[in-house]
């Protein structure tokens, strides 16, 4: 009787702990609130979690461990991508913020992408991320998946919708601060890219 709210709070906290880790997905909400002007954090997880379905699609299909073979190419793909779209971001001009490779100015495209190309995702999904789903089916079948599933992306948008309205809310300080802003995203996520290659070298 109580497997679904269980399920569900179960899916909500692991999903929030992940949530409020730094990284580019974090980074991405901040820059694209405050170069648009607007909460666009809950688009952006809209793409965030269609790209995650997809990934739990492969792992329901089979291939959660065929995912992990390939775990230092991941890592250094997926690290590499990171370098170099902080690095354009450094490069962006002064009086503008606007990624010159994001010419998706589309922030549920853009949620997509900042997930399809951080590297911790596959090996996530298919470790604790595996073992979560396996847990809402040993309770409830399908439909525990899917419960906790859900519990997982409402954290997620909760959390990076909180950011996108903070940063909107309190633009009077960030606005004047934008190229800041981007020179320490675009020197963190290089950090965690270059960080993410090395991983994938060291565990080659």
């Amino acid at each position: 009787m109580l497997e679904g709210p269980a399920l569900f709070l179960l899916g909500f906290i692991v999903g929030l702990s992940g949530a409020v880790i730094p990284g580019p997905l974090l980074a991405f909400v901040i820059f694209d609130a405050a170069r648009k002007h607007r909460v666009t954090g809950h688009w952006i997880i809209a793409g965030h979690a269609i790209w995650e379905a997809l990934i739990i699609l492969l792992i329901l299909l089979g291939l959660g461990k065929a995912m992990l073979q390939y775990k230092p190419p991941i890592y250094i793909i997926g690290g590499a991508a990171l370098t170099l779209m902080g690095l354009l971001m450094i490069k962006t001009r002064e009086n503008s913020i606007k990624i010159e490779t994001s010419r998706l100015n589309s922030s549920l495209l853009g949620g997509i992408f900042y997930t399809a190309f951080n590297p911790t995702q596959p090996p996530w999904w298919t470790s604790a991320g595996l073992a979560l789903l396996l847990q809402g089916y040993e309770l409830m079948g399908n439909p525990g998946i899917v419960t906790v599933t859900a519990g997982h992306w409402l954290a997620d948008l909760a959390y990076y919708s909180l950011v996108s309205h903070l940063i909107c809310r309190y633009g009077k300080f960030f606005i004047p601060r934008q190229r800041q802003i981007t020179l320490i995203l675009g020197a963190f996520v290089i950090l965690l890219g270059a960080c993410f290659t090395l991983n994938g070298l060291i565990s080659s």
